[in-house]
């Protein structure tokens, strides 16, 4: 059932047993009597009966408030669409039940900011009031079931809202997937006994025989129990000062509430302490208790930020130099080298250029006198103008060339007229200076002659 079989069963059986053993192992001395960690944990799988306890006066401290606000409770009913429900061919589903959790709490979360709820929570200057379980079906698929606190006038809004949401394209439900009822106050049952019994069956019963597979299932695939609105205080405040007010009033939760929003119980010292302030009629003045404080060690330790303190980001431009470039023609351009101080001439890379740009280069290479050009790189941009079949003849490696010697090291296009131009600045005339490479080239190739 659930999708649970014995093999998960035993395995999680084992691993809660040693987990209890080893909070066993641990405990606290309070005066004159030692009491173990697994007595003071809070934890449905490991001290059912305490975790328990808690969540049923989280339940009825929220039925009291949403009581005293003048809310209703209605109880929803959202199942996943089909698709969550397929299985591959070995028989496994192909959304696993933790998904599918969380694809339903991430619609609720959709659905419950929709305007009506926003017009809700500005009236009311708070936020949503609700209880949420997650139950599994018997092919271990989970559902949704909520408890709404709403006020009366918006009830029917909310509910054809919730129909038309839900049994829309956005989610996929059909209507029957779906259900949305009144429910009622009443000191035992009604809306109370209606979300407690579906609390109660994701707990385990120590006084039967009857294997709860559901328990399982919660366990294996990390699914939480029971979800509700941060509506009362924090558990981790709640936890720490419920041993003072436990003996003092009926329903601690709902005080400690009350409290911390009036600021009776506050929060000091980076939250390292929790402090009460009340009125002592013994001594006729306002008095404090702290409740709570961290470990001395512990706060010297941790690294706390200060809030007050301010920092100015530096924003420093970087500063980009532009090459200055002087251009011959279309395929001649220069570079003027900082460290050299020269200008430099740009190759070009037959590779990069375009088919009509290819075609004109190959063309003046192929038109000038063969004493005055780089066959190496002319075979390059012969090979490439092949390769995209702009000529019809075979590709020949330019290292066959490298027997021949040049002549000179000036490219194809040094007969070109010398009137150099700075782009997009101003042109000038600069003489031709033929290098020293250039003389010696010239003079020894003057002596084979």
């Amino acid at each position: 059932m659930y999708g649970i079989t014995n093999e998960d069963m035993e395995y999680i059986e084992s691993k809660i047993e040693k987990q209890k053993q080893f909070l066993k192992n641990f405990s606290i001395d309070f005066a004159d009597k030692s009491v173990n960690m697994l007595d003071n944990t809070y934890s449905a799988n490991l001290n059912p009966k305490k975790y328990f306890a808690e969540i049923n006066n989280r339940v009825n401290s929220l039925f009291d408030y949403a009581k005293d606000n003048g809310l209703r409770p209605v109880f929803v009913t959202l199942t996943a669409p089909s698709k969550y429900h397929k299985k591959d061919r070995f028989g496994n589903y192909i959304e696993n039940p933790n998904d599918t959790a969380k694809a339903l709490t991430q619609i609720w979360n959709k659905f419950t900011n929709l305007q009506v709820f926003q017009k809700m929570k500005k009236e009311l200057n708070h936020g949503l009031v609700y209880f949420r379980v997650y139950e599994p079906h018997k092919s271990g698929v989970p559902h949704l079931h909520a408890m709404l606190f709403i006020p009366s006038k918006y009830i029917l809004q909310v509910k054809k809202k919730y129909k038309d949401y839900f049994s829309s394209s956005k989610w996929g439900t059909n209507k029957k997937a779906i259900d949305f009822r009144y429910t009622w106050y009443k000191e035992k049952g009604g809306a109370v006994g209606y979300i407690m019994k579906y609390i109660t069956k994701t707990f385990k019963d120590e006084n039967s025989m009857k294997v709860e597979h559901a328990i399982y299932w919660y366990i294996k695939h990390k699914i939480r129990r029971f979800l509700s609105s941060r509506t009362l205080a924090p558990l981790t405040i709640y936890r720490k000062v419920r041993y003072y007010f436990k003996e003092h009033y009926e329903n601690d939760f709902k005080t400690v509430t009350k409290m911390l929003k009036d600021g009776t119980i506050r929060r000091e010292f980076n939250n390292t302490m929790i402090c009460y302030r009340y009125y002592n009629h013994d001594i006729g003045e306002v008095d404090e208790v702290y409740l709570w404080s961290k470990n001395a060690e512990s706060i010297l330790n941790q690294k706390i930020p200060n809030y007050h303190a301010t920092f100015k980001l530096k924003y420093q431009k970087k500063e980009i130099k532009k090459p200055l470039i002087a251009q011959v023609s279309e395929f001649e351009k220069y570079v003027f080298d900082d460290i050299q101080n020269a200008f430099l001439r740009l190759p070009v890379v037959p590779s990069r250029l375009s088919d009509y740009k290819l075609n004109k280069y190959y063309r003046l290479l192929d038109e000038m006198d063969i004493k005055d050009l780089d066959l190496v790189h002319f075979q390059i941009v012969k090979n490439e103008m092949i390769k995209r079949d702009l000529l019809n003849e075979e590709i020949i490696s330019p290292n066959e060339f490298s027997i021949y010697e040049q002549t000179t090291e000036r490219s194809a296009l040094a007969n070109v007229p010398l009137k150099f131009s700075i782009v997009e600045e101003f042109d000038y005339d600069v003489p031709y200076m033929p290098c020293d490479n250039d003389l010696n080239l010239t003079t020894n190739n003057s002596k084979r002659i």
